[in-house]
């Protein structure tokens, strides 16, 4: 076969070929459209809201009050303590200061009573020298010395008021002594009401040092001890009911005190003024 030949035949082979491969697609259907599903309804009603979160009641944490006993325990106030707790260290200081106290009270007296015989000599003293002013007085008048009469008794007035002096610091001497005294005695009463405090506190450790109330001696100590403390308790406030008597005692007597050394003030003045 020649080339020319070959040729042709190829062209017609590819012009067959295309027409059955254009017949064949025109002979096979069209793919269907693709159809749409309706969509599902819509509620148009609404749906509840939710209801808002509740704000919590400040005072439902409280518990709610027990109903109220009909009946009152006396014993159940336990919270009254009639004598307070303190420490040991802090009473024995106490009970060292009033001890000290005590001795510086008891000196006081003795002092005030050597002032106080002092000034009843010197009022001793004051009475005979006007004593012998009147004696002079009386020879004055004999003689009509009139001068020396009426010197003498600007003497003797100003003695008179010398001795009046002299008569209020006996007075305040007095009323040191009788001070002096009523602080002996508070200290005194305040060093007893200590000791018995301090006994309290002793029995109140040994008590508190028992942990365990199973062994019997155990138990019967703790009972014997807590026996001690009621009755040392009950002395205790009678020690301090007589320490505050005794405190009273010493105000009233600081109150004489007083008056006695303003007058003393006063008698002091018109001495300085020369007896006018």
């Amino acid at each position: 076969m020649s080339r020319r030949s070959l040729v042709r035949f190829g062209a017609v082979f590819m012009m067959t070929a295309f027409f059955s491969l254009t017949a064949a697609a025109q002979s096979e259907p069209a793919p269907a459209a693709p159809v749409e599903l309706p969509l599902p309804p819509v509620s148009v009603t609404q749906e509840p809201e939710a209801p808002p979160a509740s704000i919590p009641d400040p005072l439902a944490s409280i518990p709610a009050p027990a109903p109220a006993s009909t009946v009152f325990e006396a014993m159940a106030d336990t919270l009254t303590v009639l004598v307070d707790y303190r420490a040991e260290a802090e009473i024995q200081r106490d009970l060292q200061s009033a001890e000290a106290e005590k001795v510086v009270a008891e000196r006081s007296v003795e002092r005030a009573r050597m002032l106080e015989k002092l000034a009843a000599s010197r009022i001793e003293m004051k009475a005979s020298e006007i004593k012998a002013l009147e004696a002079k007085i009386d020879y004055a008048k004999s003689t009509k010395n009139n001068l020396q009469k009426n010197e003498l008794e600007g003497f003797k007035k100003f003695a008179g008021v010398e001795k009046q002096l002299l008569e209020h610091r006996r007075e305040l001497r007095g009323r040191e002594i009788e001070t002096a005294r009523a602080l002996r005695d508070y200290h005194e009463a305040a060093g007893k009401a200590c000791r018995l405090e301090l006994e309290l506190a002793g029995n109140r450790r040994e008590h508190s040092s028992i942990s365990s109330l199973v062994d019997p001696g155990a138990a019967a100590e703790a009972a014997r001890l807590q026996q001690d403390i009621l009755k040392l308790e009950g002395r205790v406030l009678e020690a301090q009911v007589q320490q505050a008597g005794k405190r009273k005692d010493l105000a009233d007597q600081e109150v004489k005190l007083g008056n006695a050394r303003r007058a003393v003030y006063e008698s002091q003045l018109k001495v300085a003024k020369g007896g006018r």
